[in-house]
């Protein structure tokens, strides 16, 4: 009779020891081995926090699967700590005093919660005050600045079976270039040429697009056009068309996190027509394509910016051309020499800003939209001609 309630005894006891212990985990507090009963199949513990666990005899060993998931540690003969590592699964094994067969159960270790997803606050889908659409204003702003110094000679001369001339000089009595200052001496059967030049140049380049999309959902626009690009037909003389796609394209997804922080994926790219590195393909010339574009993820508050890529580059060439030791003779090479140096430097910064917005009520005034004052702009021509001062860049309207 005592051996056919042991094993009721057994469950009873470790069903009382866990409903009344408010921390932790713990077994049936008794020193008899006929009471220990097997450990719970599954023991749960969050990524970063612990559990203390007992035992209602002596600890003899114990030993973790994978230590990269949980971590166990003694705490005196009757107890031990459950630590959770990484989320996962893993096997934990007890051994005691009462028997050489270690007692097992499984360990799972639960995600890591943050702070912001375990607040009391509601979700952004749940919180009807706090706007789920994000606007997101992107600038590309580029800035090249290029710098060019020219200082050559060019000579012209023959007297009967005698000719010298420098390079592009043949057939010419005067070599004039027109990319060049140029100071000419001489004539008849000898003329020479200075040509000097320093040139210095600045662009500024801001393009400034902005998209709204609804949170967790992507949108994405281009505004430029496509450029035709023949492509010869393998085995015949045919030639089809395929269009490629230039301009300003954006493509984002922004994710409302909570009041203070947004998280957003985005995708920006310019691009625009490089006919200085174009091909010809069948006698047709296809332009090339330079691009700057990122892709990448950042996580801001309302209104916050951030520079999410950024490119310096910088070329710097130098040429010299010469005649072979008459270019070396000091001062007087000087007219045997053509000297050439360049630099061009170029910045380049995307910068990411977003903004909860809300829609205007309905039936609101909207603001005026871009050239909305000129659009039926006709002045009549004593206007036109004594007052109007084509005064038309300023930005008005949404644009401002």
């Amino acid at each position: 009779m005592h051996q056919r309630l042991a094993p009721v005894f057994t469950q009873m006891a470790w069903a009382l020891m866990l409903s009344s212990l408010p921390v932790g985990l713990a077994f049936a507090a008794s020193d008899s081995c006929s009471n220990l009963g097997a450990l719970p199949a599954v023991v749960e513990v969050g990524e970063g926090l612990q559990q203390t666990l007992q035992s209602p005899v002596a600890i003899t060993r114990l030993a973790i699967g994978d230590p990269k998931i949980a971590d166990v540690h003694l705490n005196g003969d009757r107890s031990f700590l459950l630590t959770g590592v990484a989320s996962g699964a893993t096997s934990l094994m007890v051994w005691t005093r009462c028997s050489s067969a270690p007692r097992q159960s499984m360990v799972f270790v639960k995600g890591k919660a943050s702070s912001s997803l375990t607040s009391q606050a509601l979700s952004p889908s749940d919180d009807p005050s706090l706007p789920s659409q994000v606007q997101t204003d992107i600038r590309f702003v580029e800035v090249s600045r290029t710098k060019l110094k020219e200082a050559s000679t060019s000579i012209f001369g023959g007297t009967g079976n005698f000719l010298f001339g420098s390079p592009r000089t043949a057939g010419m009595s005067l070599p004039l270039d027109n990319n060049t200052f140029n100071i000419g001496i001489g004539g008849g059967r000898f003329s020479a040429l200075i040509n000097a030049l320093e040139r210095s140049g600045f662009a500024y380049t801001l393009a400034r697009p902005s998209l709204v999309a609804m949170s967790g959902h992507s949108a994405t626009f281009l505004a430029g056009g496509e450029v035709p690009i023949p492509v010869p037909s393998t085995g015949s003389d045919t030639i089809s068309i395929e269009y490629k796609e230039f301009g300003i394209r954006l493509t984002l997804t922004p994710t409302v996190i909570d009041r203070t922080r947004i998280s957003l994926k985005v995708a920006p790219e310019v691009s625009e027509l490089d006919y200085a590195n174009a091909l010809q393909v069948e006698g047709i010339q296809v332009p090339a394509l330079t691009v700057r574009r990122t892709d990448t993820t950042v996580s801001l508050a309302d209104g916050e910016s951030f520079v999410i890529s950024g490119l310096i580059s910088n070329n710097n060439r130098s040429t010299i051309s010469k005649f072979p030791g008459l270019g070396d003779i000091p001062i007087l090479g000087a007219f045997f020499r053509d000297s050439n140096v360049s630099r061009e430097e170029k910045e380049l910064l995307m910068i990411v800003t977003p903004h909860l917005v809300q829609p205007l009520a309905a039936n609101a005034r909207l603001p005026s939209l871009p050239g909305e004052k000129l659009r039926n702009y006709d002045p009549n021509w004593y206007r036109l001609y004594f007052l109007e001062n084509g005064n038309f860049d300023r930005r008005t309207g949404l644009s401002q």
